[in-house]
């Protein structure tokens, strides 16, 4: 079965939430040197009217890339990060990431080809809340090739 076979269509729940917290906002917003005070101080982010620290905009990537490994896993390919490149990224905010979010995460397959030897995946990741809103929206093109000799996605099960 090839890869584009397997993939055509296929839906994934990453089984486990993830709970965002006040450090985690903090620690992130320092390692990417994000300068935006509300996601380091409760005060500036009680002035734009958040109850708690808010999260950079990119903080969702650490649980995107648990979900979209996990759904890998779940449908039997086998990745290689060594191997595969990130090509493109759109991102949709529709709310703010907030310190006490519960976020939950599905994921699916746009479209697969293959081109010149090298795997072309599109996935979707839609980010919800525990209140089920929609919090984000994530595109991701990811490239890899497999064959004799390189690793990048490969049937788990061969």
């Amino acid at each position: 079965m090839s890869l584009a076979d397997r993939l055509a269509g296929a839906q994934y729940r990453y089984p486990d939430h993830y709970d965002v917290e006040r450090e985690k906002i903090r620690e992130y917003a320092r390692a990417v040197k994000a300068a935006d005070p509300a996601s380091l101080d409760l005060r500036a982010a009680a002035d734009l009217g958040y109850d708690g620290l808010v999260a950079s905009l990119t903080f969702i990537s650490v649980f995107g890339h648990m979900a979209i490994s996990g759904f890998f896993e779940h449908c039997g390919v086998t990745t290689d990060d060594a191997q595969i490149v990130q090509v493109d990224q759109k991102i949709e905010f529709y709310r703010a990431i907030k310190e006490g979010d519960r976020l939950f995460c599905d994921v699916s397959v746009e479209s697969v080809r293959r081109a010149h030897g090298t795997d072309i995946i599109v996935t979707q990741q839609v980010v919800t809340n525990q209140a089920g809103e929609i919090v984000q929206k994530t595109y991701t093109t990811l490239a890899g090739r497999a064959g004799e000799g390189d690793k990048g996605f490969t049937d788990g099960v061969a």
